[in-house]
């Protein structure tokens, strides 16, 4: 059972915000009855998943255009394949 305890392991993060964005976070925590550190594990998590999409889409763009020659050479080479 050790470790579903050390997958559960929280860690403590610490961090300024200015006035403004703490207003904020205050004003939507009360409104959705989320406790400010669940708002912004939600915000970490969702910046991370974009962070980490964005990282893919760039990656998957680069092998595109690194194999588009060959691509182009395939294509050309099956153009004719139905019509014999």
């Amino acid at each position: 059972m050790s470790s579903v305890q050390s997958q559960n392991k929280k860690e403590r993060l610490s961090f300024f915000v200015n006035s403004e964005l703490s207003n904020k976070v205050n004003k939507i925590s009360k409104q959705t009855n989320l406790t400010v550190s669940e708002i912004a594990r939600k915000a970490l998590q969702n910046f991370i998943d974009q962070v980490e999409k964005e990282k893919i889409e760039k990656e998957l763009e680069a092998g595109y255009k690194a194999n588009y020659d060959y691509y182009l050479k395939s294509q050309e080479e099956w153009k004719y394949a139905d019509k014999e």
